[in-house]
């Protein structure tokens, strides 16, 4: 029976590992960077890029692969908290999710002073014949 459940707990860890991944996947717009966390997308959906920092893609890959700007890495997804290590890097940069859906994605930085990342999703092209 302890096996049982076990088992269990570990397919049910894979799943929400999963699904979580499978929303984070494609390619996403940065938008703009807020101060402090923002957990809800609904003031932010009329946003275009416009921001100081500049524009940017962030890609997200089915095998635990991510590029942004230039740059690749690889990243893993533990309780709602993603972990992006680029292949230049030594360190593990920590974000957590804030929001995902379809469309918008918020990922807060806890390091130093704190702030909100606005990604939209790119939209993928139809190819028509």
């Amino acid at each position: 029976m302890f096996k049982l459940k076990s088992i269990f707990f570990y397919f049910l860890l894979f799943m929400v590992t999963s699904c979580s991944s499978n929303k984070l996947s494609g390619s996403w717009e940065f938008i703009d960077i807020y101060e402090g966390e923002i957990r809800n997308t609904d003031t932010l959906k009329t946003q275009t890029n416009n921001s100081r920092y500049g524009t940017g893609i962030l890609t997200f890959y089915q095998d635990k692969t991510f590029t942004s700007m230039g740059n690749s890495g690889t990243y893993q997804i533990e309780n709602n908290l993603l972990k992006m290590k680029y292949n230049d890097d030594e360190n593990m940069t920590p974000m957590k999710i804030s929001s995902v859906s379809k469309n918008y994605l918020l990922l807060f930085s806890m390091a130093g002073s704190p702030k909100t990342w606005f990604y939209k999703k790119v939209k993928e092209k139809t190819n028509k014949k």
